[in-house]
């Protein structure tokens, strides 16, 4: 190929134009800033296989998204010793109790720490909830917030947990009112989980600054906003009631700042994707006249992405709402067959009923699947 004068010239400006839009995307980036820095310890544990095979159901490893976090965090600038992850063999009871404790009293008073934990939970025999690891006995949600009341110099800390009963972490952060203690779990303390990364990929979303969890568009994500953008994504999608404690003080904490604004209303909204005849859902992460709508689905890890026409798409509603108060029919798991109840709250698409001839402690949120007129 010749090159001449004009062919040079315009060569150098393409050039300069990318070279321009690279540093411009460089400056959008380096703008979003996370509450989580160098002031941030962090321990994580990700359970994904168990010694006892028949004890606890291995989940599949690929595209694990408590690796995703802790990249997410590593690349935050927080340092390499202020960082622990104990991973499947690597978490047994014992050395995740004994590593717990002496990280923990590392920290300084301005210090902040950031726990994790995704495997499986479950109630003992006690009723006490319990994070299962590799091997070993019990952990219980108890003895994780207190062994940081008791050991963690900071004022602040994230409990956050996605397995089932995760929310008794909730229950016990709670408990301690002169402590920051925040507690962003996957379901109420009482309930199963779902199998999926549905809430780490949430968690994970505020934590990088995605304008869908930045609920009015100001910019900035604050701890409030991501609580309820999780509270949201689970019962859309998993059609469970996530847990979370934000004290008082924490609910206008910003969590990402910088953020870009949405440009269209339609970023962030669930919709039904059709596929020859079958929806599919997902959430619209962008926008493009000539391309139409870029839809993340709805999987296992969340990352299947494709651009599709605007006129593939449907608004995605609840299957089933009925009015505070309504006499309906809940399918009860536990006694396998449809029971009348009646409504006393609801969230999303979710309803928590009470069963008729039955206390109290028989209450519970129910999926759209799972209550009929």
């Amino acid at each position: 190929m010749k090159f001449n004068a004009q062919t040079l010239k315009g060569y150098f400006k393409k050039l300069l134009f990318l070279t321009l839009c690279f540093l411009s995307s460089l400056k959008i980036n380096a703008q979003t800033k996370t509450n989580f820095d160098k002031n941030t310890w962090v321990f994580m544990v990700g359970v994904l296989e168990w010694a006892d095979k028949n004890e606890f159901a291995s989940f599949d490893k690929r595209g694990r998204v408590d690796a995703k976090i802790l990249k997410f965090l590593q690349d935050s600038g927080i340092a390499a010793d202020h960082i622990v992850y104990l991973k499947d063999k690597e978490a047994t009871t014992s050395e995740v109790k004994k590593t717990f404790a002496n990280f923990l009293k590392k920290a300084k008073k301005e210090d902040q720490l950031f726990f994790y934990y995704c495997g499986h939970g479950y109630h003992n025999d006690k009723g006490k909830v319990c994070f299962a690891n590799y091997s070993g006995g019990d952990w219980t949600a108890n003895e994780i917030v207190k062994a940081v009341d008791e050991n963690f110099a900071g004022k602040t800390a994230f409990f956050t947990a996605d397995c089932c009963n995760s929310g008794g972490l909730a229950d016990e952060a709670q408990k301690y009112k002169t402590k920051n203690f925040v507690a962003l779990n996957s379901v109420v303390p009482k309930d199963l989980s779902t199998g999926n990364w549905t809430f780490s990929n949430a968690l994970l979303y505020g934590l990088q600054g995605k304008n869908f969890v930045d609920i009015d568009n100001s910019g900035n994500i604050s701890l409030i906003e991501l609580a309820q953008y999780i509270d949201q994504e689970m019962a859309i999608v998993e059609g469970q009631k996530a847990a979370y404690y934000v004290p008082q003080n924490l609910k206008n904490l910003v969590i990402s700042s910088g953020l870009s604004k949405r440009k269209d209303k339609k970023i962030g909204e669930h919709i039904w994707v059709d596929y020859d005849g079958e929806d599919y859902l997902g959430f619209v992460t962008a926008t493009d006249p000539a391309k139409g709508l870029n839809v993340r689905f709805y999987s296992y890890t969340n990352n299947e992405i494709e651009w599709v026409a605007a006129k593939r798409a449907k608004p995605f509603v609840c299957k089933s709402d009925f009015p505070i108060g309504a006499t309906v029919r809940v399918y009860s798991t536990y006694d396998a067959k449809w029971m009348k109840a009646r409504v006393f709250k609801k969230f999303s698409c979710l309803h928590y009923i009470r069963y008729e001839g039955y206390g109290s402690e028989w209450d519970e949120w129910v999926s759209p699947e799972k209550i009929k007129k």
